[in-house]
């Protein structure tokens, strides 16, 4: 199996019920054709770069999956046919790979990451807070 990474843009207006109906489809097709789907990370709305079907801004969301070249082009396929599709991009990561490893090196999803770093520094005394802020003046 090759891993993939696809990330797409779905209208800004869409629900919460949108949203998840969009995550059930593609997970769907993913594993209706045996691939399996390593990472679903919804990264929010962010301004587009450009107008994309006269809409300004975009919900992210970054999908990390396994699978074949055909499971690719369905998937596509079926981003092209939704209209809450603004665009997505797929990106091979790696010819080769073994689903039972890359269930293992899950990455941590967006949300816990920033939350531990906030929790990190928070943790930090003033004063070493204080010597950062120096450190980076001096530069």
């Amino acid at each position: 199996m090759r891993r993939y990474e696809t990330l797409f843009i779905v209208t800004p207006d869409s629900s919460d019920e949108e949203l998840q109906a969009v995550a059930d489809k593609f997970k769907g097709v993913i594993t209706g054709m045996n691939g399996k789907v390593a990472t679903y990370d919804e990264q929010g709305k962010k301004s587009l770069a450009y107008n994309i079907k006269k809409q300004s801004r975009g919900y992210y969301v970054l999908m990390d999956y396994l699978g074949h070249a055909e499971v690719v082009a369905e998937l596509e396929r079926n981003m092209r046919l939704d209209d809450r599709i603004l665009k997505y991009l797929t990106v091979k990561l790696a010819d080769q790979v073994d689903p039972a490893t890359v269930e293992e090196a899950k990455p941590k999803p967006r949300k816990q990451v920033d939350e531990t770093e906030v929790a990190a520094e928070e943790a930090q005394s003033p004063e070493a807070q204080e010597s950062e802020e120096e450190d980076t003046e001096e530069e």
